[in-house]
């Protein structure tokens, strides 16, 4: 949508295909969220975060299991990153699967929730994106 000729059947292959890229951005989104969540508890209905699923498989600390978590979500970011380096011919389209990955540090950065916990979104959506610099 809105993408003019970069969108070709090529790119669109590309896209469904559930590419590496495709699949980094997920894996960003989802750990990086439990990461930022997983001190506030769950909800009864709630699934089991993946920090739950891996201290339960590996019989580990909650420490061990994000860091192990951290080290997945570098490694999504590499994957990423070299996706813009092998798909040339398709730079735009993965510069926007790299973008949307790049929106999850704004929303869960340092471990914090800001999707759930939204408060301050407002005001750093503005600085990032209406507000000038000031020199």
């Amino acid at each position: 949508m809105g993408m003019g000729d970069e969108a070709s059947k090529e790119a669109f292959e590309w896209a469904i295909g559930c590419t590496d890229a495709v699949r980094a951005c997920g894996e960003v989104a989802r750990f990086m969220d439990d990461l930022a969540s997983f001190k506030h508890g769950k909800n009864k209905l709630d699934v089991a975060s993946s920090i739950e699923s891996y201290i339960n498989q590996h019989h580990c600390t909650d420490e061990v299991a994000m860091d192990v978590l951290d080290n997945l979500v570098e490694d999504a970011w590499k994957t990423t990153n070299q996706a813009r380096f092998d798909r040339g011919a398709l730079l735009p389209l993965v510069n926007r699967v790299a973008n949307l990955t790049k929106s999850m540090t704004l929303l869960f950065r340092n471990k914090v929730d800001r999707y759930t916990f939204s408060h301050g979104n407002k005001d750093r959506i503005r600085q990032q994106f209406i507000d000038p610099i000031p020199l």
